[in-house]
């Protein structure tokens, strides 16, 4: 297999940074390729540069690790681009938890949907077509690997905006696979099935368990075992008959019922204990931060073998290696039946040397369309605002999005979010 060039762009990330490093480097396929790190913040990428070269020398990899500053020059020559960034950093997202708390709109994690889903998207994807646009000029053959949040908006308008074919990547399916196989008394890999939905809010349509009814197997399970602690999925499975992605940090900020004060916030079903706080963000991102420096100083290191992210065997395989099937976040073409053309879906799909072809899942069931309709509405809507500037369309957004209490906080958090947020929001004037 030909070496090839990688990019990663947030590449200083010490969340993703280490362990995508080491995937590549322990692939044997990509053996004799370079990875360039690109970041905004120099001194980080120097430190990933420092970690993926005591990785590569633990594993005796050929691999050549280079860092720039200058963007267009990385490109130069890509056949892949990893992005994973944080447009404004843990500030930015400080805020977009902050200021809507404020105003009785609570979130778990404010990185998908509502106002913090819809902040975080208006200043990232502006960014991301930069960088399509770049890739277009310097790299128009490479495939542009996207891990950032929020991935359905980013995904769809890159597709939208640019011709750089982009693939979202999230691992919630296979890791909702891993939590399941045990109570199916089943390996993972004895587990097929068929999901489709929209990235954070994705379904599990149909399961097969050596050749039984995955779904009805579930539900013999928590009968007998009763629901876990975080009970948002099961009851979604009550609802609908088929089994959400489940974990109440993403998947509740679909269902505003679970997110009342009535409820404590999510304390009635359990998952208040999964919900983010900026505390916790907070001190989650100074624990990781010294172990990152401890990696720099040969402790810690991830091991020498590939992990949960798909990004190596996705690049292997359309270099002409092992097929693979995994989830992806991309346009459909008939994947997912009762959806509109080219809006961003997550089913599983083939990738192999030919590309990306989605797997058909059929039409989603009516119930599940009507919850997730208004928010590929909303996200059509997100990408218009991000990339024209128009208030008025930035604003339906936010106001349309189920979270949003009343009129009065939907005009408070639109106002206070964009002039906290304006210097990274330049099409809107700020």
């Amino acid at each position: 297999m030909p070496a090839t060039k990688i990019v990663f762009i947030g590449g200083g990330s010490f969340h993703w940074g280490p362990d995508i490093i080491r995937d590549l480097i322990v692939t044997p396929e990509l053996s004799g390729s370079t990875l360039v790190l690109h970041d905004l913040n120099h001194e980080a990428a120097e430190t990933n540069r420092v970690i993926a070269e005591l990785l590569r020398e633990r594993a005796g990899a050929d691999f050549t690790i280079e860092v720039t500053d200058d963007l267009r020059a990385a490109l130069d020559g890509a056949g892949y681009v990893i992005v994973a960034i944080a447009t404004g950093g843990l500030e930015a997202w400080r805020l977009d938890m902050e200021i809507p708390d404020k105003h009785g709109v609570r979130q778990t994690i404010a990185d998908t949907v509502g106002p913090g889903g819809w902040s975080r998207g208006l200043r990232t994807i502006p960014v991301m077509i930069d960088i399509a646009r770049d890739m277009e000029q310097v790299c128009p053959e490479a495939w542009l690997l996207n891990v950032t949040n929020p991935m359905t908006t980013l995904t769809r308008s890159v597709h939208k905006e640019t011709g750089i074919p982009c693939i979202g990547l999230c691992h919630e399916m296979f890791h909702c696979m891993h939590e399941l196989a045990p109570m199916l008394g089943a390996e993972p890999a004895e587990v097929h099935f068929k999901g489709a939905g929209i990235n954070h809010c994705a379904w599990m349509l149909e399961i097969k368990v050596r050749g039984e009814d995955g779904l009805e197997l579930v539900r013999r399970y928590w009968k007998e075992n009763g629901y876990p602690k975080d009970t948002v999925g099961p009851l979604l499975f009550e609802i609908f008959g088929y089994l959400p992605i489940w974990r109440g940090r993403h998947l509740s900020e679909f269902f505003p019922h679970f997110l009342t004060p009535e409820s404590g916030y999510g304390e009635k079903y359990g998952f208040l204990d999964q919900m983010v706080t900026v505390k916790d963000r907070y001190a989650s991102r100074k624990r990781g931060y010294e172990r990152w420096l401890k990696m720099r100083e040969g402790e810690h290191l991830p091991e020498l073998k590939i992990g949960g992210e798909p990004i190596a065997p996705i690049i292997t395989a359309l270099e002409g290696g092992e097929p693979i099937t995994v989830p992806v976040n991309w346009p459909n073409i008939g994947q997912v039946a009762n959806f509109p053309p080219d809006v961003v879906v997550e089913t599983k799909a083939i990738v192999d040397h030919r590309g990306v072809s989605p797997i058909t899942a059929g039409p989603l069931p009516p119930g599940i369309r009507a919850v997730l309709s208004p928010h590929m509405e909303n996200q059509e809507l997100i990408v218009e605002a991000a990339v024209t500037g128009d208030k008025e369309v930035a604003f339906q957004a936010l106001f349309s999005d189920p979270l949003v209490r009343d009129l009065d906080s939907a005009r408070a958090i639109f106002e206070e979010l964009l002039a906290a947020h304006a210097e990274h929001l330049p099409q809107f004037g700020g």
